[in-house]
């Protein structure tokens, strides 16, 4: 199981939705994709723990997306934080730097800049957007899941655990006269996979990268009224062009702008093109299983 928590879901200005925030939660496992100013308030009042972070993925420099991290980093800090941090995103390591240095701060913990993260169960990885300055998306990516059919496993009277071990682990195994093959026992389930934008206009590359995700996080700035492409953003019709393109399961329409107060115009126009569209609100919860 995954969630995400929409912990903000405007851009630009803040306004009744809180600045670019996404928490990518597995198990123990949490990262926090972009982090406009806010967002560590944000967490601590709806009991978010901002000490579970493990990673944090920048998508780019500009203020709405990355000027709550230094703040961020910083109360990590006076909570006596003591686990190593690691941090995505081209030049956050030049921009934090500069903060420490000028608000005569170092942190007392670990923090590696890294351009990908992987441990044994999830993968986060950038891939190119189209902005008007340099940016990334995010691809997070959970590994297959391999489970144990016990009822083949009580159809053939097995119950021994170093067996089901050495099946598990894809090993042939000889019971009671008769090879057993570990296809034949395990159940093989697809890993959760999750691409966020950041802020982009539609993007071929955006649409090849996140071919049949379960879920997909993209900009959605404006309506038809603006051309979203001269800001470098998109519009919810080109975020469900692309939704459509990809074949992803489910749309989510992120990095509203404050000029509009009705949500249900925003996803109506994604829907007309994307009927898997929806535009979540700060704080809502979506669970992938």
């Amino acid at each position: 199981m995954i969630k995400v928590f929409f912990v903000g879901t405007g851009g630009g200005a803040p306004s009744k939705r809180g600045l670019p925030a996404f928490i990518v939660r597995r198990e123990a496992f949490n990262a926090l994709l972009d982090c406009g100013e806010g967002t560590q308030v944000t967490m601590i009042r709806h009991k978010l723990n901002i000490m579970s972070l493990k990673v944090i993925a920048i998508t780019h420099l500009h203020a709405d997306h990355v000027l709550g991290l230094p703040a961020l980093i910083q109360t990590m800090n006076m909570y006596n934080r003591t686990e190593k941090l690691y941090i995505l995103g081209n030049n956050v390591d030049k921009l934090l730097k500069g903060v420490f240095e000028n608000t005569y701060f170092s942190p007392n913990f670990e923090i590696e800049y890294v351009n990908e993260y992987k441990d044994n169960e999830i993968s986060i990885k950038p891939f190119k957007t189209c902005h008007v300055v340099p940016s990334q998306g995010y691809l997070i990516e959970e590994k297959d899941r391999i489970n144990i059919d016990i009822e083949r496993l009580k159809k053939e009277g097995i119950s021994d655990w170093r067996i089901i071990r050495q099946l598990k682990e894809g090993k042939e195994v000889r019971f009671n006269g008769k090879t057993l093959y570990p296809d034949d026992f395990l159940i093989k389930r697809k890993g959760i996979r999750i691409a966020y934008t950041g802020d982009t206009s539609i993007c071929d590359n955006v649409i090849k990268t996140v071919k049949g995700v379960d879920l997909l996080m993209h900009d959605s700035t404006f309506l038809d009224d603006i051309n979203a492409r001269e800001y470098g953003h998109s519009t919810a019709s080109d975020a469900a062009t692309v939704g459509k393109e990809a074949d992803v399961k489910r749309l989510a329409l992120v990095h509203i702008s404050g000029r509009y107060d009705n949500d249900y115009e925003i996803e109506e126009a994604a829907k007309k093109i994307f009927s898997k569209s929806f535009v979540p609100e700060d704080l809502s919860l979506y669970i992938l299983n």
